[in-house]
C-alpha cells in the first residue's frame, strides 16, 4: 500500500536530528534514493513509512501528509449538515402549526433526511479520498 507523507515535516524532523539524507537512509535501513523520492514525492511504501518513522522516533501517521484536515474538513461538512437539517425541520414544525398538513409535513421531513443522507455520504466519500 502507498502513504502519503508530510514532505516538509519529514525534512523538519531530519534537520532537528541533525542527519544528511544518507544517514537517515541507514539508520531506517533503506536506500538514499529511497529518502529522496520520499522527500521529493511525499509517497512510499508503508515498510518504507515505518522504517522512517521508527527511525525518527515518531509514529507511522505522524508522518502521513494532512490526515488530521481531511478529519477536520469532514467534520465541519457534517456539522453543516446537521445545522441545515436541524433549521429545516424547524421550519417545517413551525409550517404544520400554522396549519399545514401531516402529509406535507412527513414529505418535507423526508425530503429533508434525503438530501442530510446524501450531503453526509459524499461528505465521507470526498474526506476519504483525501
Amino acid at each position: 500500500m502507498r502513504r502519503h507523507i508530510d514532505t516538509k515535516l519529514l525534512k523538519r524532523l531530519r534537520a532537528e536530528k541533525g542527519w544528511s539524507q544518507e544517514e537517515l537512509a541507514m539508520a531506517a535501513s533503506l536506500s538514499a534514493r529511497t529518502i529522496q523520492r520520499l522527500e521529493a514525492d511525499g509517497v512510499g511504501s508503508t515498510n518504507s513509512v515505518k522504517s522512517i518513522a521508527a527511525a525518527l522516533e515518531v509514529g507511522m501517521h505522524d508522518l502521513e501528509e494532512n490526515s488530521r484536515r481531511h478529519f477536520g474538513g469532514a467534520r465541519w461538512g457534517y456539522a453543516g449538515v446537521a445545522l441545515g437539517t436541524f433549521c429545516a425541520v424547524v421550519a417545517i414544525f413551525f409550517g404544520w402549526s400554522e396549519g399545514g398538513s401531516a402529509h406535507d409535513v412527513g414529505v418535507s421531513l423526508g425530503i429533508v433526511g434525503a438530501i442530510a443522507g446524501t450531503s453526509c455520504g459524499f461528505i465521507g466519500w470526498a474526506s476519504a479520498r483525501g
